[in-house]
Parts: structure tokens; sequence; C-alpha cells
């Protein structure tokens, strides 16, 4: 998780800088909690795919963790444990059948949700600060979740087959390398040898 982790953060841009925007402005974002879990799981128990993710009467506690998870974000404080616990959503996301598609579309409607709050609450070169830092932070988050997912899944299927990873890996290479020709679509790599 770690090199995933420094990966992400590299590439997003993502500093301590956007972590003390997030403190700063907390006082202000963390009020709109309320608003955006209301139309978080507004939109998922509406759309007959995600709504059946769900157990009958699970949403107030679901309501619950998405609230502390958002406070957690706006409040900056982005701890080692808070990193680690977003890598085990994934986990938590193969279990439940939570698809990658499913976070990453709520995610963007997260940040979109924000993104207009923000607007209405600052001045534009702030609401770009916060909403910046925010985004990123997301960011970090989805990159996480999405590849905890893949690789808890990876995982699961090599203990379930018994084969060790360096197999799998190689076998799952050499079947994308014929479904993309098969797609007609050409790399600019070798395909893993079939010996």
């Amino acid at each position: 998780m770690e090199q995933v982790f420094q990966d992400l953060v590299t590439l997003i841009g993502f500093s301590e800088e956007d972590g003390r925007i997030l403190k700063e402005t907390s006082d202000v974002t963390s009020q709109w909690v309320e608003e955006l879990s209301q139309a978080f799981y507004d939109l998922l128990f509406s759309y007959e795919p995600t709504a059946k993710v769900f157990y009958e009467g699970e949403r107030a506690m679901r309501e619950v963790s998405l609230k502390q998870w958002y406070l957690d974000v706006v409040s900056g404080n982005f701890t080692p444990e808070f990193w680690k616990h977003q890598w085990l959503v994934g986990l938590v996301h193969v279990a439940r059948g939570v698809t990658n598609p499913y976070m990453l579309g709520m995610t963007s409607r997260v940040q979109q949700l924000f993104l207009h709050k923000c607007l209405e609450a600052f001045e534009p070169a702030q609401a770009e600060a916060v909403y910046g830092a925010f985004k990123r932070a997301t960011d970090v988050v989805a990159g996480l979740v999405t590849e905890g997912y893949l690789q808890s899944y990876m995982t699961a299927m090599e203990k379930v087959a018994g084969f060790r990873r360096a197999l799998v890996d190689r076998m799952l290479q050499m079947e994308i390398f014929r479904m993309l020709n098969e797609a007609g679509v050409q790399l600019s790599v070798k395909p893993p040898s079939e010996e």
C-alpha cells in the first residue's frame, strides 16, 4: 500500500498544504455534512443497481460512516491510519459488491457537490484553493480504494486457485494481450512468452 500511496500523492500533487487549507476552512465546510450525505444516499437508493448493495434498514448506519469520513477529510488531519483505512475500504467493497464504477461515480458526485458549495461560500480564489485541496485528497482516497479493491481481489483469487501471484499475473497478462489483439489493438510492447 505504501508505494501505491506514494505514487498517488506524487502524481495527483497532494501535499501537506492541502491538509492545512482544509483544516483552516473546516468551520465552513463541515457544515455541509448533512446536505452532502443526504444527496449521496438519495442518489444511491434511487438507482436500482446501487440500491441493491444495501441491506434493509442499513441507510442510517451507512450515513454515519459517510459523515465521519467527510468530516475526517475536511478536517485535513490525514494520518497514516486514515490512509490505511481507505485501502481497506477496497476490501469491504469486494465483499459488498460495490464496484469501482459505483465508487468512482460517487466520488465524482461528492466532488461536484463540494465544488458547488465552495463556489457559494467562498470568493473565487479561495473556492478554487479549497476545492483543489478536497479534490486532490479525495482523488488519493479513490485511488487507494480502487487499488485496494484490485489487490484484494487478486490476492483472494491467488489463494482460492492455489497459484503463485507471479503465475496469476503472467496468465492474466497473456489473456489481456490475446483480448487486445482480438480487438485489433496493437501495443508497442511484446506479449509475455507462452513457455
